[in-house]
């Protein structure tokens, strides 16, 4: 799953690690128990495996601002010229690469996934093709419905004497993938209308309505 949360957040742009921390955070972080001491062994090892790229980008935190006037420029301009080298140093900034972006889409196609990382396949699959996309959804869904059935078929065996709270979790998780079930439809509702409007745009005119000249 860290894999493919940093690719997801790299093809968006490159970010230095602290940043790329603090998004995983925002992303992941109240839905796994991923340990962000795994992420720089991550990016070692997306790097080697060619899928990210590391540039050194030159920081100055020292830096003066122009002033606009001529004095203020000049003093600006010595103050720089007068600080010491060690003030100016770079921090490692990750971006993706070709490679990366392929690795990405096999992993948003990857059909052996748990709950938590369907969760950031659905927030980074806006880069696959709409038909690759509803292919997820309703992967999700036929796994939803067999999970569902899997439910009522266990509360209907359940004995009268099962203990009320028990019973209560069994019926919190039905209405959990009721709800889940519900919005993966409308995930696969809107995925196959952007498909119905893609081929119309790419159909022949003749076969649209479309006027000829």
């Amino acid at each position: 799953m860290i894999d493919l949360a940093i690719l997801g957040l790299l093809d968006e742009q490159d970010l230095h690690g602290y940043e790329l921390k603090k998004q995983l955070a925002e992303l992941i972080g109240s839905r796994s128990g991923m340990s962000f001491g795994s992420l720089y062994p991550a990016l070692a090892r997306l790097e080697k495996a060619g899928a990210v790229k590391a540039v050194e980008a030159l920081t100055n935190e020292a830096a003066i601002p122009m002033t606009g006037a001529l004095s203020g420029e000049l003093a600006a301009f010595r103050a720089r010229i007068g600080r010491p080298a060690r003030s100016r140093r770079t921090r490692k900034v990750y971006g993706i690469t070709e490679p990366g972006r392929q690795r990405l889409r096999d992993l948003l196609n990857d059909e052996s996934t748990d709950d938590r990382t369907f969760t950031v396949q659905v927030a980074f699959c806006r880069v696959l093709p709409p038909a690759e996309r509803l292919a997820l959804f309703e992967r999700r869904k036929a796994e939803l419905n067999r999970r569902l059935a899997e439910r009522t078929r266990g509360a209907r065996g359940e004995s009268s004497r099962t203990d009320t709270y028990r019973l209560s979790l069994r019926e919190h998780d039905a209405r959990t993938l009721s709800h889940d079930l519900v919005w993966i439809d409308e995930l696969i509702d809107a995925t196959r209308a952007e498909l119905v409007d893609d081929d119309a745009v790419d159909a022949p005119s003749h076969l649209t309505g479309g006027s000829h000249q």
